[in-house]
């Protein structure tokens, strides 16, 4: 191989590596706006008039505490 030839294959070789550089770069922007996209603050966010409560006050026993759900023990494995 000349010496020509390993600069031809040099040349290639960096303009390869600096073209995946640029895509990485371009899928990290892509991947870091999606994932905010998913995992940020939703824009689907409404207001709380009008929402009744998962925890209403009649739910309460005497001793104002939260009934309690007993354990199901009618399925089978």
């Amino acid at each position: 191989m000349t010496e020509a030839e390993s600069k031809e294959i040099i040349k290639n070789l960096t303009t390869t590596i600096n073209n995946l550089n640029e895509e990485i770069a371009l899928l990290r922007e892509q991947v870091a706006y999606l994932t905010q996209k998913k995992y940020g603050k939703s824009s689907e966010q409404m207001p709380m008039t009008g929402q009744t409560s998962l925890f209403e006050a009649d739910q309460t026993n005497e001793d104002g505490e939260l009934p309690r759900r007993r354990p199901r023990r009618d399925y089978y494995l």
